[in-house]
């Protein structure tokens, strides 16, 4: 059991320079692993030596082979185990001896054993008027830093039993000899690996902790123990929804290269999948250096923020204008179909750019950003027919903006506006109906094929803060319903002339995932857009190339905190 003086005057650094050692060794070791290989090899393959002595000294060096490699990865595993405890110890100590130093601060004698010494308050304590205004915090203030002196110790418990189990077994297989055999010795790495996470995360909030606990843990760790993780475990911050945007940008920041660096080792040639993303990685980079149009490079005004980065499926990604921490107004546009890394590092950041100077305002008003945390569907494939991947990523999406929610800074939170752009409108609709409500005041929907809802009181936000826009020629937001895609036949013919909705013979509300947004039985506000054409129409909501009429203007006014002054039109 690790007690209080032996976790305040541990010195964990000693471990450091041990696996700092055990490196060294593991050098020394391949290099003459390498020696006896290059030596004994052409002994018994560089002479043309033949026969069963010449086979069973193959299989000899073999052998050898595999236990001196397995001996390397043992000692590789010592020096990460190592590493990973100190770190383990370092963070643990350092919580303890926060809480002594705040203990002293307060006037709270700290025993040898870690135990406060806080006088309980007498039968007359609990009838002074007094006493209920300072003693009863100062208890709880007592109270509270015990808890935190007993976490530490605790903390610091695990870590040393995990440690020492593993020491044990190291031990034992390199005094049997199993430790030094090639395929133990690689399982033995794979658990240290494993270990060295747990040992990290072990004061850490759950996987399925709110995003609320998420940013409460983030706000105890001192100064030091939050820089520390975001230089050496960027790769658990960058993506945790609740740990402050500011802090995410600079894990991902770190990740990024890394990324790139594993994806242009990995086998040549990439498969399609990735070389996708290794192609949205680079993109996303060109975008934080300056090098595509719009900017965003060092110094750029407004500041761009890496808030969400991953290799998952089809790749994420969340780059936002401004920080939303400390913005009164926040955009999260979600896109559609055929979607990509690259797509939303280049496109869809320059409409997030638009949409936050449509907003208007004060420069740090408005923070803009593109999400794209789910996996969009490709026209390609079968999956935009379905909602399935609506439905997956809109819980993604409702904890995202959770997490804005408890790493906002300021007294009144920020006014947060939704934005589904085509297959991303169904999304944004599926989280604003998700039990609990979606955490944003106003959801904007563009270029829908519907949401799976019959009426915009369904959602969230109420009807009054459903906001549409719709072009008349925009073939996605007039797709049929599936009731008039049977009647009519898939395919081109089941449109007929777009504008007129000649597909929509049985269901003339139906789309293809509900009913019409853009409804007048909808009962959402509808403004005005320009309706272009069918093969520019679906692009034109956020003014590309200066096209799409009110359509940008009206989305700013709404995103800006002033939807009074857009210009509307009636239901279809």
């Amino acid at each position: 059991m690790v007690d209080f003086a032996a976790l305040h005057d541990a010195r964990p650094a000693g471990l450091g320079a041990a696996a700092d050692a055990y490196d060294a060794l593991g050098r020394a070791n391949s290099a003459h692993h390498e020696a006896i290989k290059e030596g004994v090899r052409w002994i018994v393959h560089g002479g043309n030596w033949t026969g069963s002595a010449a086979e069973a000294a193959t299989r000899a060096l073999e052998r050898t082979d595999g236990r001196l490699d397995g001996s390397h990865t043992a000692m590789q595993g010592m020096g990460i185990l190592l590493r990973d405890a100190a770190e383990a110890f370092e963070l643990a100590q350092a919580k303890l001896l926060e809480a002594v130093e705040e203990a002293g601060r307060a006037g709270f004698p700290v025993g040898a054993d870690g135990a406060i010494d806080c006088p309980q308050p007498g039968e007359a304590d609990r009838h002074d008027p007094d006493y209920a205004a300072l003693g009863a915090p100062r208890q709880a203030q007592a109270r509270a830093l015990v808890v935190r002196i007993d976490g530490a110790l605790a903390e610091a418990d695990a870590a040393d039993r995990q440690v020492a189990s593993l020491l044990d077994r190291l031990a034992e297989g390199a005094r049997s000899g199993f430790g030094v055999n090639r395929d133990a010795a690689a399982t033995r790495l794979d658990s240290i690996n494993s270990l060295g996470r747990k040992l990290i995360g072990a004061g850490w909030p759950a996987d399925d902790a709110s995003p609320e606990q998420v940013h409460s843990w983030w706000q105890g760790l001192t100064p030091a123990e939050q820089r520390k993780l975001i230089a050496d475990h960027p790769d658990l911050l960058g993506n945790r929804d609740g740990i402050p945007s500011a802090v995410r940008d600079q894990a991902n920041r770190i990740m990024l290269p890394r990324l790139l660096d594993a994806y242009r080792h990995k086998p040549q040639p990439l498969s399609p999948a990735d070389q996708q993303k290794l192609d949205g990685f680079d993109a996303i980079r060109k975008r934080l250096a300056g090098e595509l149009p719009d900017g965003g490079g060092p110094g750029s005004d407004p500041p761009l923020l890496l808030i969400g980065l991953g290799e998952q499926g089809q790749g994420r990604a969340v780059l936002s204008w401004g920080d939303p921490d400390t913005a009164r107004h926040v955009s999260a546009l979600v896109p559609g179909l055929n979607s990509t890394l690259a797509g939303a590092a280049g496109g869809d950041t320059a409409t997030a750019l638009r949409i936050r100077q449509a907003a208007g305002g004060e420069a740090t008003a408005t923070a803009s950003m593109i999400w794209l945390g789910y996996d969009a569907p490709l026209l390609d494939g079968a999956s935009v027919l379905t909602k399935d991947r609506a439905v997956d990523g809109a819980a993604s999406y409702d904890r995202f903006l959770s997490g804005l929610r408890s790493t906002h800074q300021g007294a009144a939170p920020a006014h947060v506006t939704a934005v589904g752009h085509s297959y991303g409108s169904l999304l944004v609709g599926q989280a604003a109906q998700r039990p609990g409500g979606i955490p944003a005041d106003d959801v904007v929907l563009v270029g829908s094929p519907g949401i799976g809802a019959d009426h915009a009181s369904q959602l969230s936000v109420g009807a009054g803060h459903v906001y549409v826009g719709s072009a008349m020629t925009d073939p996605v937001s007039r797709l049929p319903s599936s009731t008039d895609a049977v009647a009519t036949g898939l395919g081109a013919g089941a449109l007929g002339p777009v504008g007129a909705g000649a597909g929509h013979r049985v269901d003339p509300r139906g789309l293809w995932f509900g009913q019409d947004p853009a409804g007048a039985e909808f009962g959402a506000h509808r403004f005005k857009v320009d309706d272009g054409t069918p093969t520019d129409s679906h692009d034109n909501y956020f003014g590309k190339n200066g096209k799409g009429g009110d359509s940008l203007a009206n989305i700013g006014r709404i995103v800006g905190g002033h939807p009074d002054q857009i210009t509307r039109e009636d239901g279809r």
